[in-house]
């Protein structure tokens, strides 16, 4: 057993610092797999239901790397003094139990501090928007294996080398549900858009699936009978039925990880101020490679490229009329079909 996964199991032995797991619902107990969207309900829960630590248990998922803990309200198990946070808790422990914590090494722990409803880190104090968000920011803390190409970090290599495979390939990408390589992102895109076995997103209720997020959850809604999400900002009083324009929205008012212009506008992708950066440069810097047009924007000269092709990608479902490009295909839709929301057929 390594000097880190030996502090981590005294940590959550001897105090109230309570292990979870965070795959896809939520906060789930390490030790009966219950799961709560909300953290005080999973503390409760602990301190309710698992008040006998079972180290074997609680640590039978990790094999190698760090716990998450929720050390929101800690306490000694030993004496149940109240402690300040991690670093008062390993001081109490050693000083006042006589616990042998090596402070050589990583206390095997991330920590997480969950009041409420926002999402702060518990090492840097950065927002965001989930908890799983935020888990994916802590584990950066901790990652050890950094791409040579950019600036991602994983804590398992085998991550590591799935990234450099998708990310890092030159021109060719990898789809991967079904491992076919393709010469190109687009390439790529078209193998997906026509199989539906590839489509990343599944509905839990019917097993259908989906090639985006947004068509699954308008499927649920329209099908399923189910309400529309909202999507309350823990910072402000806004209230959104989008969860992209959420994360926009959250990440350009309420953090410093945006992408700022010198026109002053904010973005919360590097992506979406390069698109923006053209309107200043006026550059058009793709060119169709059939008919030499110049476009600011690749997304645009893509489209454009429909024209010069025989293939009819864009199909109207309710009178089966095919079209080229997707501007016609929404044209028609508005013309011939307004009652249809566009979002529920546009892949």
């Amino acid at each position: 057993m390594s000097n880190a996964i030996h502090n981590a199991k005294i940590i959550v032995r001897y105090t109230t610092a309570y292990p979870f797991k965070l795959p896809v619902r939520g906060m789930v107990c390490v030790y009966c797999s219950d799961a709560y969207d909300d953290p005080a309900l999973f503390r409760k829960h602990m301190s309710e239901h698992h008040a006998n630590v079972k180290i074997n248990i609680a640590f039978a998922h990790v094999f190698y790397g760090y716990i998450k803990i929720d050390c929101t309200d800690l306490k000694c198990r030993v004496c149940s003094a109240t402690l300040c946070n991690l670093d008062g808790a390993v001081e109490h422990l050693v000083d006042q139990h006589n616990h042998n914590i090596d402070l050589s090494c990583d206390l095997g722990v991330q920590p997480f501090i969950l009041p409420g409803e926002k999402w702060n880190c518990a090492i840097c104090e950065c927002k965001f928007i989930s908890l799983r968000a935020l888990s994916a920011h802590t584990m950066a803390h901790f990652a050890k294996h950094k791409c040579d190409s950019c600036e991602k970090s994983y804590f398992y290599l085998n991550r590591l080398e799935r990234h450099k495979q998708v990310a890092h390939i030159g021109e060719h990408r990898i789809c991967l549900r079904c491992k076919t390589t393709f010469e190109s992102l687009d390439a790529k895109k078209d193998h997906v858009h026509e199989s539906p076995l590839c489509w990343e997103y599944i509905c839990t209720l019917c097993g259908e699936r989906f090639p985006t997020m947004a068509l699954r959850d308008s499927h649920k809604i329209q099908v399923h009978g189910m309400k529309t999400k909202e999507f309350v900002c823990s910072e402000c009083p806004k209230v959104f039925t989008n969860r992209r324009v959420y994360k926009r929205h959250f990440t350009i008012a309420h953090t410093n990880e945006y992408f700022a212009c010198e026109c002053g506008k904010k973005f919360s992708s590097q992506f979406d101020l390069k698109e923006h950066i053209v309107v200043h440069t006026k550059e058009k810097s793709f060119i169709c490679t059939v008919c030499s047009k110049p476009f600011a924007r690749k997304n645009n000269m893509v489209q454009h490229m429909s024209v010069h092709s025989n293939q009819l990608k864009f199909e109207c479902v309710d009178c089966s009329k095919r079209f080229k490009q997707r501007s016609s295909w929404r044209t028609h839709m508005k013309s011939y079909h307004p009652d249809v929301p566009l979002k529920s057929h546009d892949n």
